[in-house]
């Protein structure tokens, strides 16, 4: 019994957050929303996709040529 009560008094509780004036420090400088690239990264796009895609921009850039060529 006395073990017991010695556990509920033991070591008060670790504080688990505060968010006191952290949205004020965001702020203060402003959120600025994350840079994004022209051409966003193919990694983990699927494979074949990324392949045929390539293929593709490759025609194009004959088509292109030859249209130019033509004019």
């Amino acid at each position: 019994m006395v073990e017991r009560e010695r556990g509920r008094r033991g070591k008060a509780k670790s504080k688990n957050s505060s968010q006191h004036n952290q949205v004020r420090k965001a702020h203060r400088n402003g959120i600025k929303k994350p840079k994004t690239n022209k051409y966003p990264s193919l990694r983990g796009v699927d494979p074949k996709f990324v392949r045929n895609q390539r293929y593709a921009k490759h025609g194009t850039e004959k088509a292109l040529k030859a249209a130019r060529a033509e004019a």
